[in-house]
């Protein structure tokens, strides 16, 4: 489990990156934690210049974990690579992602187990409560990797997808209870909070990512298939 400062993971589509209020309120909000950026992100040349000192940095010694799991899991597009890279750097790095564009909704759809929607932007306070809330779901859904990695091991399908729909009733009846005060119900068109498991990925019923799964440490494997959310911020 990592130690240290709290972990954000900051998610924008490279065509449309985060503007310099939009960073510099990560800054004041979040300036006590650890923002990461995926690495191609980082090296994006319109970052705003304020993303390039701290709390921002790159992924560290998670980078190669992360991108491998992208490599297997995600669709055969730049963005969905970058979506499942963020979603793989919260679950290692107990974290959060934080995205400020809401079209990158669409774009999670893929490994979403669960999501909220409200009908306005939330306070400011509220939001950043919610980004601390959200990144203590990694470590509340590790008790589920283990059987999620055993059905992945098995390599039955049909045995994997029962456990994904397990996953999904559970993170339909933990959303709205851990994240009461945004609502008590999903309403509106603004996306507030998005589950997502890497399980989810139809990639991961296959051989490849089961390979590749049996060959990392037992904390990593568990790591990765635990849940993690995104905070529309």
């Amino acid at each position: 489990m990592p130690s240290g400062p709290s972990t954000r993971i900051l998610l924008f589509h490279p065509d449309r990156p985060p503007s310099p209020p939009a960073i510099e309120w990560i800054v004041e909000r979040q300036r006590y934690c650890r923002v990461i950026l995926p690495s191609v992100l980082l090296r994006h040349e319109a970052l705003p210049a304020r993303a390039r000192h701290d709390p921002f940095a790159g992924p560290g010694p998670a980078a190669d974990l992360a991108a491998g799991a992208a490599a297997l899991l995600s669709a055969p597009s730049t963005f969905s690579h970058i979506v499942a890279e963020a979603a793989a750097l919260a679950l290692l790095e107990d974290g959060a992602v934080l995205i400020r564009d809401r079209e990158i909704f669409r774009d999670l759809i893929a490994l979403s187990s669960w999501s909220m929607n409200v009908p306005e932007r939330p306070s400011d306070g509220l939001l950043a409560q919610h980004i601390g809330i959200a990144s203590r779901l990694p470590a509340a859904f590790r008790d589920a990797a283990g059987e999620a990695i055993e059905a992945i091991l098995s390599g039955d399908p049909e045995r994997t997808r029962k456990i994904l729909r397990a996953r999904r009733l559970r993170a339909r009846a933990d959303g709205p209870a851990r994240f009461v005060r945004l609502g008590r119900k999903s309403a509106g068109l603004r996306p507030a909070i998005v589950y997502l498991d890497l399980l989810a990925a139809p990639a991961a019923t296959g051989a490849p990512f089961a390979d590749w799964l049996r060959s990392l440490d037992r904390s990593a494997a568990e790591a990765l298939m635990s849940v993690a959310a995104a905070v529309f911020i």
